[in-house]
């Protein structure tokens, strides 16, 4: 596959609007496509498609036009399907941010975005006005998914829903439109700690649904699945967004919206809807097989779970399958990837795999020295091609440049060997990034924070994997000012890191804490060497393990 014959397919789609409105099963108008799990509240798919149109037409009165961008700022919500629509819809890029995000995060979106609206919710309405003043987008532009009580801001439907005036049909594309034409653009943590905004465009999209569903015989079953899918993890994030938008919505499935996240939530949420399929990263997974609140519900309508973000430990897996009866399989993948690398079917999956390359793209295993390219079993970096991968970072040729290479090789900074079966095994990364249950955190950023900090003369972050949550988190080792030396080190690293995780996201709080040490290691040129900091936590956990 060169990489000029990558976007060569054509579809019967251009807009991806237009695809996830075909209604594969020709389910009824009045079929529910979401349910608010807290309200009841419900929206159909005639409801679904008014308020595309309804919205598309909003924005262009509104002002905006094609090319420009929106951006939400909200925790999952039955109205976040029609706003993402109707923005690609109208050929504007919708641009999810992290709900978790302090003001300096959001500014940096909304700066690189180009965002003309944003649209947030109550509870963090006051971090959204903080981050729109300081880019200079007006107070009128920014409005909330749900009537604010303060009356801060306009409610988003008052302004753009309109069903007084026409709705508008997706903008036609032609395929290099298609290709062109950014649908998406999420944000994924930089090794340098900014965050960069991941193009993806029309094509990209419809080629991962058409590609992957077809393949797996989705929209070929008759007769047609009735699904009812639990959306427990965020629609900011874009694992959330193509299971339960982009793919479910074709595939004709019932999505349950769980706004917030506990094990009770979820448990309630399968038995009171009769859940049949949901996707979670490995510390929900954990949660259910471990705690023993999940037994006082009934689980039997389940009948399929995925994971992904991270792979799960095979014990876990097992334990999972004799509890509840259903398939597990995993998968593998990136922002970039829109978002599949790899997957797995029930018939084929392995507990120590992450899956096998999606059939529309093209992998290989290469030596991160050399670049020469790997055999059989042999772990290297996996590089890959295909019409689902993205053209770069928004405004950022260099970080572009960094990744894809001159012969359009996406290189994923991760560590995988792939055995005679394609199986792919994924053994290290690359990448400095610490993945914190399906969230990218990168210690430099962190590193920033703590130098700012003023107990702190020096500091370095690893990853450190935590067995009961099944996920990394960061942990900073830090040099302290001289005056300090004699102070309780305990209440120090207490107090540093509290200090940090008001300053963060909560994805990129200090979870593994805080450890005062007498030097950061660094080489001659005064790189941080993290493998010197892993050993050094590894030392120190063998010591307290004999205490």
């Amino acid at each position: 596959m060169s990489n000029e014959d990558v976007y060569a397919k054509q579809y019967q789609y251009t807009n991806v609007v237009d695809m996830i409105l075909s209604n594969q099963y020709n389910k009824p108008e009045h079929h529910t496509a979401f349910i608010d799990a807290r309200t009841g509240e419900s929206l159909s798919l005639y409801g679904l498609r008014r308020l595309t149109g309804a919205f598309h037409a909003g924005l262009l009165r509104f002002g905006l036009k094609r090319g420009d961008a929106v951006c939400t700022f909200i925790p999952n919500n039955i109205y976040m399907a029609p706003i993402y629509m109707g923005t690609m819809s109208a050929g504007i890029a919708i641009s999810p941010a992290n709900t978790s995000y302090v003001s300096s995060e959001l500014q940096r979106q909304l700066q690189i975005s180009n965002a003309k609206v944003l649209i947030a919710h109550p509870s963090n309405l006051d971090i959204a006005l903080d981050a729109a003043a300081a880019v200079g987008l007006p107070q009128t532009s920014v409005f909330s998914v749900v009537r604010d009580p303060k009356q801060r801001v306009n409610l988003w439907s008052d302004v753009f829903i309109d069903y007084s005036q026409p709705a508008l049909s997706p903008i036609p594309l032609t395929h290099q439109e298609s290709v062109d034409t950014t649908a998406y653009l999420c944000f994924s943590s930089g090794t340098t700690g900014k965050s960069k905004g991941v193009i993806t465009s029309h094509y990209n999209v419809i080629s991962m649904v058409m590609e992957t569903n077809n393949f797996a015989g989705i929209f070929q079953m008759d007769p047609p699945p009735n699904k009812v899918m639990a959306a427990v993890i965020p629609l900011y994030h874009f694992s959330g967004v193509h299971r339960f938008m982009n793919s479910g919505i074709p595939q004709g499935a019932t999505t349950v919206i769980v706004e917030k996240y506990s094990v009770r939530t979820l448990c309630e949420t399968i038995q009171r809807f009769k859940v049949t399929d949901f996707t979670a990263a490995p510390p929900i997974i954990i949660h259910l097989v471990n705690r023993p609140e999940c037994d006082e519900y009934d689980m039997s309508s389940l009948q399929a779970v995925g994971c992904g973000s991270a792979p799960l430990s095979p014990h876990i897996i097992e334990r999972f399958k004799a509890k509840y009866k259903v398939p597990l399989t995993q998968g593998y993948g990136l922002t970039e990837m829109s978002p599949v690398i790899t997957y797995q079917l029930p018939e084929w999956a392995r507990p120590d795999s992450v899956g096998r390359l999606a059939p529309f793209m093209k992998a290989k295993v290469v030596d991160p020295s050399s670049g020469r390219e790997l055999g059989v079993n042999e772990a290297g970096e996996l590089c890959v091609k295909g019409p689902n991968v993205t053209q770069g970072y928004k405004d950022n040729p260099e970080a572009t440049a960094n990744t894809i290479d001159k012969d359009g090789w996406f290189h994923t900074g991760d560590i995988v060997r792939i055995d005679e079966e394609g199986n792919f095994y994924v053994v290290d990364r690359i990448k400095e990034l610490i993945k914190y249950k399906g969230f990218q955190v990168a210690p430099v950023e962190l590193e920033a924070v703590l130098l700012q900090c003023p107990h702190v003369a020096d500091a370095g972050v690893i990853g450190i994997y935590d067995e009961a949550q099944g996920t990394e988190i960061p942990l900073a080792f830090v040099v302290i000012h001289q005056h300090l030396q004699q102070k309780n080190k305990t209440e120090l690293e207490t107090t540093i890191r509290d200090w940090v995780n008001a300053r963060v996201a909560n994805h990129k709080r200090l979870r593994g804490g805080v450890r005062i040490i007498d030097a950061i290691p660094k080489n001659g040129a005064g790189k941080i060497l993290r493998k010197d900091m892993k050993a050094i936590y590894e030392n120190q956990q063998k010591r307290m393990s004999k205490l």
